[in-house]
């Protein structure tokens, strides 16, 4: 199981790191990693970086989307896949977490429509990317983009 988190980089950030994924990511990781002790710090940090999740609108757009697919249900602010794959995605104000069994989950697909900011972290395994990116690549790869 891989456990993203997903955040809504404001544009200032998204502008400056956009071209270096792995200092945002460094940015995400002392956050996620960091003791209690520095707990208001933090905050102050994650208000100037992240944009909050407007959560009703995500979460109706996600719903919407997924409504009719086979295997998709929602319990509130938390929307579960299971058909081809297992994936639990629960919207937070500051981050969204999605707990998948796949290394590619398809709320990837929906969510890189949502917005362009996106940082995904997963800090388990030090994998991170702009959603946007990986949206990019995935085009490419079924030659919808001609470079």
């Amino acid at each position: 199981m891989r456990t993203y988190y997903i955040f809504n980089v404001n544009k200032y950030y998204t502008y400056m790191y956009k071209s270096k994924p792995y200092k945002m990511y460094k940015i995400f990781e002392e956050i996620y990693r960091t003791k209690d002790y520095s707990l208001v710090k933090n905050y102050g940090i994650i208000e100037q970086i992240m944009n909050p999740f407007n959560k009703i609108m995500i979460n109706e757009y996600i719903y919407y989307e997924y409504k009719y697919k086979y295997g998709y249900r929602r319990e509130d602010s938390t929307h579960i896949l299971n058909s081809i794959e297992n994936s639990i995605l629960k919207v937070n104000n500051y981050n969204i977490k999605l707990t998948t069994s796949n290394n590619y989950s398809r709320f990837f697909d929906i969510l890189s429509t949502y917005n362009d900011n996106l940082f995904v972290c997963d800090f388990e395994n030090y994998d991170y990317f702009w959603l946007s990116k990986l949206r990019t690549k995935s085009l490419q790869d079924n030659n919808l983009i001609v470079q």
